[in-house]
């Protein structure tokens, strides 16, 4: 397996937690803030996108901030895995729909999408991050215990690693 990229933005710090996880779990990742930006998204074969979800479904304030650059970027030889963050006892309505606006910029431009999970266990309303009854990606309910956002960390990367290039 390549060396994995994995880019996220944070506010709070749990996403930037989650990715620590999921980078000790890979061991050969790379992670960036995407505050900093994202041009060493072209180095990675192998990319991880995460994001919370604010207000009613939007990303992440840095995400937001360079979002629009995906679109310079040809996915089409590229693997790429979605992690939302969110809280579905406040945002029952639109949870995890950080994953969404990820897809929608990635997908289109021939990522090949890896790492849907399902949605059974999770209480929730509504997610435009869902389809055919699986998340975009690892869905991550920042009201969780540390224990059980480590197994799910854990069961969704060792899935992961098995379709990375």
């Amino acid at each position: 397996m390549k060396t994995v990229g994995i880019f996220y933005g944070t506010n709070g710090g749990k996403t930037q937690e989650v990715v620590d996880i999921v980078a000790a779990q890979l061991g050969d990742a790379q992670v960036f803030d995407v505050a900093d930006g994202i041009d060493a998204i072209e180095m990675f074969d192998n990319i991880i996108l995460a994001s919370p979800t604010y207000g009613l479904g939007d990303l992440q304030d840095d995400w937001a901030n360079v979002i629009d650059e995906l679109a310079d970027i040809d996915f089409s030889d590229k693997t790429v895995a979605l992690i939302g963050v969110g809280d579905s006892a406040l945002f029952a309505g639109n949870y995890v729909e950080s994953m969404m606006h990820l897809y929608n910029a990635v997908e289109p431009k021939g990522a090949k999408i890896i790492g849907m999970t399902s949605t059974d266990g999770y209480d929730f309303d509504a997610s435009e991050a869902v389809i055919d009854d699986k998340f975009m990606g690892l869905a991550i309910d920042a009201s969780f215990d540390e224990d059980e956002i480590t197994s799910k960390v854990e069961s969704w990367v060792e899935n992961l690693k098995e379709e990375l290039q």
